[in-house]
């Protein structure tokens, strides 16, 4: 009898440690599109007409030279929104790991402006050489 509260410790950790995250690849994808969805929600991108650039800014959306920009309007909590790209980031590099994700990409300078068209901000990027 001594054995049995030992033996009953010994499978409940048999089976907590057992217990694996088991969700699929497009499972998980479709979280990191919900994630992303919110963030593209929260910078009011496609919520509020672009009228005046100069109410429009940009962040860089991940580290590497790969990454792209996003439109954020400047009236946001910019701090919330950092947040929110932060975790994404985070989540999707463990997705990319996980699953052996790799991109082929193209470096893109930074944009060099914000313009309004047909209502949207847009991204204007100088791609002059200069030498």
């Amino acid at each position: 009898m001594k054995k049995l509260p030992f033996l009953l410790f010994a499978i409940c950790f048999t089976i907590a440690s057992c217990s694996k995250d088991e969700t699929t690849q497009e499972e998980e994808q479709a979280r990191l599109d919900i994630m992303y969805q919110e963030i593209i929600d929260y910078s009011q991108i496609d919520s509020k007409a672009c009228t005046n650039p100069d109410e429009w800014s940009f962040t860089k959306f991940g580290a590497s030279t790969c990454s792209g920009y996003l439109i954020y309007n400047k009236k946001i909590d910019l701090t919330v929104f950092q947040k929110k790209i932060d975790k994404y980031i985070e989540e999707r590099g463990k997705f990319d790991v996980k699953w052996g994700v790799y991109y082929d990409c193209i470096m893109m300078p930074p944009p060099k402006s914000i313009e309004c068209k047909d209502g949207k901000p847009t991204l204007i990027y100088d791609f002059t050489t200069h030498q």
